[in-house]
């Protein structure tokens, strides 16, 4: 026991001879920094090749989690490119009060058919809208047997702007242009389902972003407490590493690495899935579009959205890591 201090007094002495010789930053030259990092980069893939289990654990984690959100984009993304492709003729449906004559009906066709914004007007009297009832209804006796003819007069207006989501606005501002005229009892536009769908695009847009958001804080939680056991696992390590003089920089390295290696595995593996879905779900979905007559074609990740989900799960990893690291190797200390 007495000669304990004795023994670090010389340990301390060898380690300050140690720090003397430590090379710093500022005397490696680029190619040598690159390959120091080159060389950090594959021991930090062979750490996770040396515990399989463990890595593939938490790869797979990580790759459930962002493959939720990259799906959900996937889906949105097809339900907006057939919206887009639902561009048709659109029909204001005016409706006037059951007083108005005909030559007040017809001198209003004609006003609002000059109009530059409007492609054509239908004048449909209360004898052509009878008879289309009776035709499509079925009650022929009991509409005969009616003391007058209960339809008003109506006026299908079909504007030149073709109805989409972007045009909507504009539809909407013509209709309360014609409603507001005097003879009209009420303006419908045929176009409120797109309205509808618009605003649930809308709401799962925003949901998308909420549950990625959500997805993302939790595999920053998954790398820092992967990270965090491997500090603590090599605590002895970075201990030895601080006695000789490494920077926190450089004790970081290894540890950033293993934090890109586990964001990139885990967004390789979540858009593997999203593809292998695509994939999986293309036979009935084409049997469903041809059962429409449609040209519509199935999309999934092309290569720019497979780089982007590549680069933010290295990015995420590797900023996980670097809380974890930054907030563990300030606690040890030399003794």
């Amino acid at each position: 026991m007495a000669q304990k201090p004795n023994q670090r007094g010389a340990t301390r002495s060898s380690v300050k001879a140690t720090k003397r010789h430590w090379p710093k930053r500022s005397s490696f030259s680029p190619a040598q920094y690159l390959r120091a990092h080159k060389m950090t980069l594959r021991d930090s893939f062979m750490r996770l090749v040396n515990y399989p289990l463990s890595s593939v654990m938490t790869v797979m984690v990580i790759a459930i989690a962002l493959s939720l959100p990259g799906g959900l984009y996937v889906l949105l993304k097809n339900v907006q490119s057939v919206t887009d492709q639902w561009e048709q003729q659109s029909v204001i449906s005016l409706y006037l009060f059951a007083e108005v004559e005909d030559a007040q009906a017809l001198a209003l066709s004609h006003q609002i058919s000059a109009q530059d914004n409007v492609a054509s007007v239908e004048y449909i009297s209360k004898e052509e809208g009878l008879r289309y009832f009776e035709r499509s209804s079925g009650y022929e006796q009991i509409l005969s047997s009616l003391p007058e003819n209960p339809l008003p007069i109506v006026l299908q207006v079909i504007p030149k702007e073709a109805v989409d989501v972007a045009s909507l606005p504009v539809l909407q501002a013509l209709r309360d242009q014609l409603a507001a005229q005097k003879e009209v009892e009420y303006a419908e536009l045929d176009a409120q389902w797109l309205q509808r769908l618009a605003n649930i695009l809308s709401f799962g847009q925003r949901f998308v972003y909420v549950l990625s958001t959500l997805l993302m804080v939790a595999v920053f939680l998954i790398v820092g407490n992967t990270i965090r056991m491997s500090v603590e696992s090599r605590r002895d390590e970075v201990l030895v590493m601080k006695l000789v003089g490494a920077t926190d920089a450089y004790i970081r390295r290894p540890f950033l690495y293993m934090g890109f290696w586990f964001g990139v595995l885990g967004g390789f593996f979540a858009t593997l899935c999203i593809l292998l879905l695509s994939w999986w779900v293309s036979a009935p979905a084409k049997r469903l579009i041809d059962s429409y007559q449609s040209d519509f074609l199935l999309q999934t990740f092309n290569a720019d959205e497979i780089v982007l989900c590549l680069t933010i799960s290295a990015f995420i990893g590797v900023i996980g890591a670097w809380i974890a690291v930054n907030r563990h190797i300030v606690n040890i200390e030399l003794q």
